[in-house]
């Protein structure tokens, strides 16, 4: 049986795809999770911050707030029951430190924000922005006093009356 030109085109379509699939399974599952970062600079003290939160980790993500903001929560448990009650948490949200400018013990770190809404096999899509997240050092390190980053901060931690 003789195999037509048109035949082996076809076939190198479907080879292709086939190794094309494989290729991107392979990407998605050997992509490292992320680490927290042993260093203890403002971009690091946010980066762990946001990790925690986007882990769970409440009681790490809890030590980065400054215990001077005003409406600091009483305990871990209670900034996880505020970020859950709000919907802050999204396990379909990266991201990523962009900048970070120190002044004196001021520090502005920039974060981008990366959201991916999944529609069906080709119907997905992404947005990004950017938000910033304020610190101060203290003599125990770099504290988080305020963000502009909805999802993985209350705004009511900066108000006297708290959530």
């Amino acid at each position: 049986m003789r195999i037509q030109s048109g035949d082996r085109f076809l076939w190198s379509i479907v080879g292709g795809a086939v190794v094309l699939a494989i290729i991107a399974v392979v990407v998605v599952f050997a992509r490292a999770a992320p680490e927290y970062r042993a260093g203890n600079g403002p971009e690091d003290v946010a980066f762990n911050y946001i990790l925690a939160v986007q882990r769970g980790d409440y009681d790490r993500a809890y030590s980065y707030l400054s215990p001077m903001l005003p409406g600091y929560p009483r305990s871990a448990q209670a900034m996880r029951e505020q970020l859950q009650r709000f919907g802050v948490s999204d396990s379909d949200t990266s991201y990523a430190i962009i900048n970070t400018e120190i002044n004196g013990n001021q520090a502005t770190v920039t974060v981008r924000e990366t959201n991916v809404y999944r529609g069906g096999l080709f119907g997905g899509s992404q947005s990004s922005s950017t938000f910033t997240m304020e610190l101060e050092q203290t003599a125990a390190g770099w504290q988080l006093t305020s963000s502009s980053g909805w999802r993985i901060w209350m705004w009511c931690w900066e108000q006297k009356e708290g959530c």
